[in-house]
């Protein structure tokens, strides 16, 4: 039998199984300063080079099936970002380890990936619970930023207007905060959101930091929690 009737009756007797992998990656340096849409593009041409067996939509303009649950803000470094992709069915089973030093050995600098671990059926698309911030206060504003900080987490709701002139509570997304003064340290863990979420730069300017962002102050995005990890 021919290698290639072999595969017809390999297809006719075994049912195609959906395979799909969710990585764990992080981008930093100079590519904290693509958006998400260029992210999205610099991945895909990454897959191509590791040729990478991957499914794809249907239509005239076919993409490549892969998703992330968050989108990482312009100039905010990420060092726990999530991506799911799918695998072509008629393909061969993927195996994390050799995913992963593939994904490695044709990434460029900047975007390094950490995980690949294979999905079965029963689990469920990627939603993200929380992301969580970190970033150093400069010495000249850390007196003010913890007496923001403490009348911030004492109170019941603090509205915030983002660039698009929706307004969020930023109090009510807050989950944690904490801010070490004498190194500047700030940690906040920001619920995700229906509608109009909040994100570090409305926690920023609530604390009157925002005019800092990007100028001495640069938040890293350093923990994705999926709903699936946590109980909130």
């Amino acid at each position: 039998m021919t290698s290639a009737a072999y595969g017809v009756c390999r297809s006719l007797s075994e049912p195609m199984v959906r395979q799909r992998v969710r990585i764990r990656f992080g981008k930093s340096g100079n590519l904290k300063y693509i958006g998400h849409k260029d992210l999205m593009r610099s991945l895909e041409s990454l897959f191509r080079r590791a040729r990478l067996p991957l499914a794809m939509s249907g239509g005239f303009h076919p993409k490549i099936r892969m998703s992330l649950p968050s989108a990482l803000a312009l100039g905010v470094e990420g060092f726990d970002e999530v991506l799911e992709l799918e695998i072509n069915e008629s393909a061969e089973p993927v195996d994390p380890t050799t995913l992963l030093t593939n994904l490695n050995r044709c990434s460029v600098k900047g975007l390094d990936f950490y995980s690949v671990r294979q999905l079965n059926e029963q689990e469920s698309k990627a939603k993200l619970a929380s992301s969580t911030f970190e970033l150093i206060v400069p010495q000249e504003l850390r007196n003010q930023t913890g007496i923001q900080v403490s009348s911030f987490m004492s109170a019941d709701s603090v509205i915030a207007e983002k660039p698009n002139r929706k307004h969020v509570d930023v109090r009510a997304a807050t989950w944690q905060l904490h801010f070490a003064q004498e190194t500047g340290l700030l940690i906040v863990e920001i619920l995700a959101q229906n509608g109009p979420e909040a994100g570090i730069r409305e926690i920023l300017q609530v604390l009157g930091l925002e005019k800092e962002l990007f100028k001495s102050i640069f938040p890293k995005r350093i923990r994705c929690r999926l709903i699936e990890e946590v109980s909130i």
